[in-house]
């Protein structure tokens, strides 16, 4: 009698030979003989599911793999047979199965991938994320290059808030295949998300290169750039956000925004108009029209706006919180106390609000409750400019100068552009060097001029050209120049009239420079509050040189020091050379750029030995640039003595309004330092198309230069 083995033998041979009855009978008998044999329920399985009995075969397959469940074979063939019943999930165990027991199993590789994606999708689809996303996992193990299991990861990730895991994951989808735009939107969206700004770009820009018209890519490019200050860059992206969906009013309120946040209110007007053309009852976009107009000091214009915005949608924070920052901006302090109060209790979060309401507060002289206003934008926002300023204003009400000078501090570290912390600390000092400035004037009846924002619109070389232009227009038309305090009561004894009642305002950009100075707008208006920074073209404004240079002659103590600085420079030497070298606040954004100190250093090379005993002179907030220019042997402002508390500039601003000769920087400080010269020979400024110094008359061209 044939043992087990020689039977089991011969039933194979029937079994390869293709005699599947015979097999069949002999397996049989073997089980009946030996139930549950491995080998025996392994070959039975096998003929079954061959010869289509697959669901009669799969219990000889378990009855094998519990026999020997140590053999690689029996787990991957009941895989087979469980996939082929639909039972993807005991396919995949079994595949699992043999790879623990084979790790080098290729088949079982091959057929586990494809088993587990399923699964994956499946509990995607079902929301089970966390599974899809542990499945995915498995998957990318056996299949690294696996591009739609490694995206569909990613999605899964996003699903769960791993954010990390996610733009890793569709990066690597990315790279996979270049060309998959879903991937590269997928990784941008991640990182923006995770703050990674600069790394969202780098993701975006393949994206919209692959779809230039992609309307979405745009939009997000455009709160990118806006992010990190690129503002010309943001603009451009909402440009061609705007472009590719014409019609979609979203974008153009994005638009609006970048257009706004990169100083271009006039083309952020142009956007907003645009999208009120196609949506005419978008409060969004009525906001943004306000929000435009009250940039352009078009006050009247933006509270109509900002009424409509709150008709279409009442009682929303947004636009209440607009209306009174708006308020208060124009001094309607009561009005703007009522929005922000009710605006703020809807959204106690908004910390510009809560800076407006303090202010508004400190305007009815209710410190108490401007500093509770501070405090909560201050908890809300750390180091938030506007909450230190409203912070040192209040300190600086109660008698606390100290406070309020450290508070200005970190105010200008915080926003070294902003004008008021320069203008408040300036004046709480200079008061302790040189004492009070003269007493305001009282008015004396003639139509009134306002320049409200002086002192806080740019800063000192702006806050002349500000001063300058509209003394004169004043004194052209007939009317007054009204003020608040600035630094130009202290350093030149000016005593306009402080600002009486609000005024309308009026955008130096409304009108010109040219019409201001011969009163073709002025003429028969009652009165305007003018706004503007007047670094446009100087050339209107040099038939009347004379007078603008006589406004800002020192007075007292800072004449003194003045004349002691400038008479001690002019004993080392014949030839007075100042140069302006501008860095601390400067080369943040492309407008303010920095010229190298190599184009002045070029021009020395080439002057100096032409000049009669010659003599440098180097302003600069960058006194360890010396050592650049050391051959020239350079004189500071310290060598001059001891700088003006709180006008620690003046003797650079003073000695480069009488140099013989001077090389400017791009900026409003050396440029007005140039047009006060009276007896300058040779002014130079620098010239990014030729990259050197070139000459100029500060009296005829751009203050600043593009």
């Amino acid at each position: 009698m044939a043992t087990v083995s020689e039977a089991l033998s011969i039933a194979l041979d029937h079994h390869i030979a293709g005699r599947v009855a015979e097999a069949e009978t002999l397996y049989g008998r073997i089980l009946e003989a030996v139930p549950g044999h491995p080998d025996a329920s392994h070959l039975m399985g096998l003929l079954l599911a061959q010869t289509g009995r697959v669901a009669a075969a799969l219990g000889h397959l378990d009855a094998a793999v519990a026999g020997d469940p140590a053999s690689a074979t029996h787990h991957l063939n009941r895989g087979k047979v469980q996939d082929a019943l639909g039972q993807t999930a005991d396919a995949a165990a079994s595949w699992l199965a043999t790879l623990r027991r084979q790790p080098d199993h290729a088949e079982a590789a091959e057929r586990l991938a494809p088993a587990l994606r399923a699964l994956a999708e499946t509990a995607f689809d079902s929301g089970a994320l966390a599974s899809a996303a542990a499945i995915y996992e498995r998957v990318l193990a056996l299949d690294p290059q696996n591009l739609s299991a490694t995206f569909d990861a990613a999605m899964a990730a996003k699903g769960l808030g791993r954010l990390d895991e996610s733009a890793r994951l569709a990066g690597l989808a990315a790279r996979l295949d270049p060309t998959l735009l879903r991937a590269r939107m997928a990784e941008a969206e991640a990182r923006q998300a995770l703050g990674q700004t600069e790394q969202a770009i780098a993701a975006l820009r393949p994206a919209l290169a692959l779809d230039p018209a992609q309307a979405g890519g745009w939009a997000s490019l455009c709160l990118l750039r806006s992010d990190l200050g690129q503002r010309g860059a943001a603009v451009v992206a909402g440009r061609r956000a705007a472009l590719a969906a014409p019609s979609d009013t979203g974008l153009l309120v994005r638009l609006a925004a970048a257009r706004q946040i990169a100083e271009k209110p006039r083309a952020a007007l142009a956007a907003a108009r645009r999208g009120l053309s196609l949506d005419p009852a978008s409060a969004e976009l009525h906001l943004a029209l306000g929000a435009a107009l009250d940039a352009v000091y078009a006050l009247e214009d933006a509270g109509r706006s900002l009424e409509r915005a709150g008709r279409l949608r009442p009682g929303d924070a947004a636009a209440l919180a607009e209306r009174g920052r708006l308020c208060e901006r124009a001094g309607l302090a009561e009005r703007a106390v009522a929005l922000l109060q009710r605006a703020l209790a809807m959204r106690p979060d908004d910390g510009d609000s809560w800076v407006a309401l303090g202010r508004a507060a400190l305007r009815r002289g209710d410190a108490a409750r401007a500093g509770r206003g501070a405090r909560w934008a201050l908890r809300l926002t750390p180091g938030l400019p506007a909450g230190l300023l409203l912070a040192g204003a209040v300190r600086e009400a109660q008698g606390a100068d100290g406070e309020a000078l450290a508070l200005y501090d970190r105010a200008i570290a915080a926003a070294p552009g902003v004008g008021t912390g320069f203008s408040r600390r300036a004046m709480l000092l200079l008061r302790r060097a040189v004492g009070d400035a003269p007493p305001p004037r009282q008015a004396s009846g003639k139509r009134r001029l306002s320049v409200s924002t002086l002192g806080h619109a740019g800063r000192f070389g702006n806050q002349l050209l500000q001063y300058g232009c509209l003394r004169v227009c004043a004194e052209r038309n007939g009317m007054e120049l009204e003020t608040p305090d600035w630094i130009g009561r202290h350093l030149y004894g000016l005593d306009d009239p402080l600002p009486g009642p609000p005024l309308p305002s009026l955008h130096e950009e409304d009108c010109g420079v040219p019409a201001l100075l011969d009163g073709r707008v002025l003429a028969n208006a009652d009165g305007r509050d003018v706004v503007g920074y007047f670094c446009g073209d100087t050339a209107p404004l040099a038939p009347h040189r004379a007078r603008f240079r006589a406004l800002f002659t020192p007075v007292g103590a800072v004449a003194e020091r003045a004349a002691a600085a400038l008479d001690g420079l002019r004993a080392r030497g014949r030839t007075l050379v100042a140069i302006h070298l501008r860095r601390g606040d400067f080369g943040l954004n492309d407008r303010f750029w920095i010229a190298p100190e190599g184009w002045y250093l070029d021009w020395l090379a080439e002057t100096w030995p032409t000049l009669d005993q010659p003599v440098l002179y180097l302003a600069t907030d960058a006194p360890e640039l010396a050592e650049r220019f050391a051959r020239y042997r350079p004189v500071l402002a310290g060598d001059l003595g001891a700088p003006l508390p709180g006008a620690e500039f003046f003797t650079d601003h003073w000695i480069l309004s009488r140099a013989d000769r001077v090389a400017v920087s791009n900026s409003s400080f050396s440029v007005t330092a140039a047009m006060l010269n009276p007896a300058l020979r040779a002014a130079l400024r620098p010239d990014r198309k030729t990259a050197r110094l070139v000459p100029f008359d500060p009296w005829n061209g751009p203050v600043l230069l593009p």
